[in-house]
């Protein structure tokens, strides 16, 4: 368990709650789905349910409360993304809920990703953000390029292994 901000922070693999997937899927299809408007709801269910071995990419993790009640948030690992396709792991579809916003969640998910990349032998991990470039810096990532998605400006950032 990871103790943050007011509240205590459980990260898990999917593998063990997939009866999150639909869930997970709605919410990333809702926050990110202006940057592949092409990819459906059903695709996204798919693509979740093909993350849920955490030995292999795609991974895809869960924030729960401490009592397990209560979804709080989510990250996925994936092999590429939607840019600079020659480098790999990407953190992506870092998504929590507002009514946990502030509460240490997507940086405990964020250091969570970080950790099983390097477990699985990956020195960098990657990432592209519309709008929370202050967020991963904070937590050690650093700016290598900006671009654009379609007309949305990005920030893309690394982060080095910690060992």
């Amino acid at each position: 368990m990871i103790g943050s901000g007011t509240m205590n922070i459980r990260i898990e693999h999917l593998k063990n709650l997939e009866r999150f997937i639909p869930t997970i899927a709605a919410w990333q299809h809702e926050e990110f789905g202006y940057l592949t408007p092409e990819v459906t709801l059903e695709q996204r269910i798919v693509r979740l349910t093909s993350a849920k071995d955490p030995n292999r990419l795609p991974v895809a993790l869960v924030a729960l409360s401490e009592d397990d009640k209560t979804l709080l948030g989510t990250a996925s690992i994936l092999v590429t993304t939607l840019i600079h396709k020659n480098l790999s792991p990407w953190l992506s579809s870092v998504y929590v809920p507002p009514a946990h916003r502030g509460n240490g969640v997507a940086s405990a998910l964020a250091t969570a990703a970080a950790s099983e990349t390097e477990r699985l032998g990956f020195s960098t991990l990657y990432l592209f953000t519309p709008n929370n470039e202050s967020l991963y810096s904070r937590l050690g990532w650093t700016t290598f390029d900006r671009t654009f998605l379609k007309d949305t400006p990005l920030t893309v950032m690394a982060r080095k292994a910690q060992k």
